[in-house]
């Protein structure tokens, strides 16, 4: 056998063994952090599926290599999201929107509501060099581990210093939540304006966000 041959067959050796490869034997290289292990991991590394992440599931992928596409369908509170992503790593796009109402698993914390809209990046590498669009959703409530009714939220993003996800969730005469979250840099600021009578103080003060008689708060997680 010549070289080229023999090289050729090694070549769809390998490429055969990484298309059929297990998402379950990559996915258990990784560190997850606690209560984050998947659970019930089935298909490949190029189109698989994960029952269970976290509050996460059940969430599919399919990754088309040349056609520079992936595709990712997640269930998160009784709510479908759908991902799409396509490009070179070095410039990309991405847009997530709400998708038709599915089964999800279960979780301690249960919420409701209706959303609409979509989100829309573009992106060099790690760095997001443009964003459009927003995320609304309407008639939000907690059903469980307490029943409390949310109001509505916005969810939008911004990429003039790196990306920034923005959330502010609202329920006239009551509460005006905001979060700004920077996922690259592991920061989180959380601020809040809540009336006294507000159904959600209770909850806000237990979680030690509020202080108990104050009308407003504001913290910061991650590093500085």
């Amino acid at each position: 056998m010549s070289r080229g041959l023999w090289c050729a067959g090694v070549l769809v050796f390998a490429l055969t063994l990484l298309v059929k490869l297990p998402a379950s034997w990559v996915l258990r290289g990784f560190d997850w952090a606690p209560g984050w292990q998947p659970e019930q991991v089935s298909g490949s590394l190029w189109h698989g599926r994960i029952e269970r992440l976290g509050l996460v599931g059940p969430l599919s992928w399919q990754l088309r290599p040349l056609q520079r596409q992936l595709q990712v369908d997640a269930g998160l509170q009784q709510q479908a999201w759908a991902l799409r992503v396509e490009g070179w790593p070095w410039r990309w796009q991405a847009r997530l929107q709400p998708a038709p109402v599915q089964a999800t698993s279960r979780s301690d914390y249960l919420l409701d509501g209706q959303w609409q809209g979509a989100l829309q990046f573009e992106a060099r590498g790690s760095r997001c060099i443009g964003s459009q669009g927003e995320l609304s959703g309407q008639q939000l409530a907690m059903l469980a581990p307490w029943s409390l009714t949310l109001g509505s939220a916005r969810i939008s993003a911004n990429c003039q210093q790196g990306l920034q996800l923005l959330a502010e969730i609202e329920r006239a005469g009551e509460h005006r939540l905001q979060a700004r979250m920077q996922p690259v840099q592991q920061r989180l600021q959380l601020s809040g304006q809540v009336q006294p009578d507000a159904a959600i103080t209770p909850l806000l003060v237990q979680a030690g966000l509020l202080k108990a008689g104050a009308g407003q708060f504001e913290k910061r997680f991650g590093p500085r």
